[in-house]
């Protein structure tokens, strides 16, 4: 977890994607409000109010769907990332 912080403060928070396994505490809860937070949602929390991103996906739920225009769930779907060119 300090790794992960630590690497995205050299990014000043700023990512194209960010990849998790689980997702931060607020999008759990709009998956189901019965899913319990934990130290890695609350740290993925954390993470999100800080960072700046395009897209967030992750795959805990076995679902497959669009949760809101930054997070996805993905569990059996395969999408293609764009990757920009930094030369």
């Amino acid at each position: 977890m300090q790794n992960g912080i630590k690497n995205l403060e050299k990014v000043n928070y700023k990512v194209d994607y960010i990849i998790s396994h689980c997702c931060p505490t607020s999008i759990q809860t709009l998956l189901n409000p019965s899913y319990k937070k934990d130290i890695l949602t609350d740290y993925l929390q954390k993470i999100y109010e800080k960072s700046k991103f395009k897209k967030w996906y992750f795959g805990h739920y076995h679902d497959n769907k669009q949760v809101n225009s930054e997070f996805v769930l993905l569990y059996e779907d395969i999408i293609p990332l764009e990757i920009e060119s930094i030369f």
